[in-house]
């Protein structure tokens, strides 16, 4: 395989959440005691997020505009919900609350108050899996520090921040994390969030050289990324600002090593799809920026001859990435084809296990 060239993309989220007012005292309103489905309060929830756009590596760009987004699985968001009327009491021990997407319903749920003539300060980050825990601490300046540890090096999950909350004075912008509910009492809260990557990402795009493609077909069954560390901690510095800039001051990151190697599969097919000359297929991945120069990706693939039968089953390619460069926010594309060794020599072995190679 070959790259042909790089990117990067920015994706930033706008969420406006209707959230239903649950008593504290429900407790089926805060436990999901089936594991599959809803039991909180229902959340009218529209998401709007930007499509990664293609730049030069070294540009950052703003969303050109927004498109409809809905999770694909089951997902929580953390968020941390600061009564302004108690900031000392909120700040000294800041509770984590939850909000979930569920597939099955296809609505979100809240497991969590909210009151009528109340000022929120709100953080958080989504999605929250359940080996991913955070703290919330403010600094002697007043910014806040975000601190979400034990995530995943490698995932397929594009972890955000919240990094603006719309104001019913000045409406939705970053840097803004003040929220004020009626002050009549409502069916349903609405809440408006702006959200930003803190990881970077990869996407991988595969095609079969079209004169091999005539000769076997590739249909490619797993693709695994993995490093040698096991888990990431990051914390993030948001500062509070009215002119709209990013709030994130510096994000600092911490790698735990595994021993071995931390390995995170990205893609599966059980019957395994065929590699086509002309549509690539495309495999997003995302990770820890830091972890740009120390990437393994090991793909699985059959190997079927020009009338469709199995000759080849289980092969394997393991390839060391080059260092991607790839910082937070960033997106890197990868165009990769497949090829044998040597198409000239149309011997059976040799075709009917092409090397992967990446430039």
């Amino acid at each position: 395989m070959s790259i042909k060239n790089k990117y990067i993309g920015i994706l930033m989220m706008t969420t406006a959440m209707l959230l239903s007012a649950c008593s504290s005292d429900n407790t089926e309103a805060q436990t999901d005691t089936t594991g599959n489905e809803p039991v909180g309060k229902e959340v009218q929830l529209m998401s709007y997020a930007s499509p990664f756009t293609d730049q030069e590596l070294s540009h950052r760009a703003a969303p050109a505009g927004f498109t409809a987004y809905t999770p694909d699985k089951t997902t929580n968001m953390g968020v941390y919900m600061l009564l302004s009327v108690n900031p000392e009491t909120d700040w000294a021990s800041p509770k984590l609350e939850r909000i979930t997407y569920y597939t099955s319903t296809g609505k979100w749920n809240a497991y969590f108050e909210v009151e009528k003539n109340k000022t929120f300060t709100v953080y958080g980050y989504m999605p929250k899996t359940g080996e991913m825990s955070s703290t919330l601490e403010k600094t002697d300046a007043g910014a806040a520090t975000l601190t979400i540890s034990n995530m995943k090096p490698v995932t397929t999950d594009d972890i955000c921040i919240i990094t603006g909350v719309e104001d019913t004075d000045s409406g939705l912008k970053e840097g803004q994390f003040s929220w004020s509910t009626p002050i009549d009492e409502v069916e349903t809260y609405k809440i408006s969030l702006l959200m930003d990557h803190l990881y970077a990402a990869a996407q991988f795009r595969l095609k079969i050289d079209a004169e091999y493609a005539s000769l076997r077909t590739i249909k490619l069954k797993t693709m695994t990324l993995s490093t040698d560390k096991g888990s990431v901690n990051a914390t993030i510095t948001l500062t509070h600002n009215t002119t709209g800039a990013s709030p994130i001051s510096s994000v600092t990151y911490t790698y735990t090593p595994s021993g071995t190697s931390s390995t995170t599969e990205i893609y599966n097919s059980d019957e395994g799809t065929a590699l086509d000359k002309i549509t690539p297929l495309s495999i997003n991945a995302c990770f820890a920026p830091g972890l740009s120069d120390n990437l393994t990706l090991v793909s699985t693939y059959d190997v079927y001859d020009s009338k469709g039968n199995l000759i080849r089953q289980g092969c394997m390619a393991t390839n060391k990435l080059p260092n991607l460069n790839a910082v937070r926010g960033q997106r890197v594309l990868l165009n990769m084809t497949v090829n044998p060794t040597y198409l000239y020599v149309l011997s059976d072995p040799d075709l009917d296990s092409p090397t992967i190679k990446i430039n």
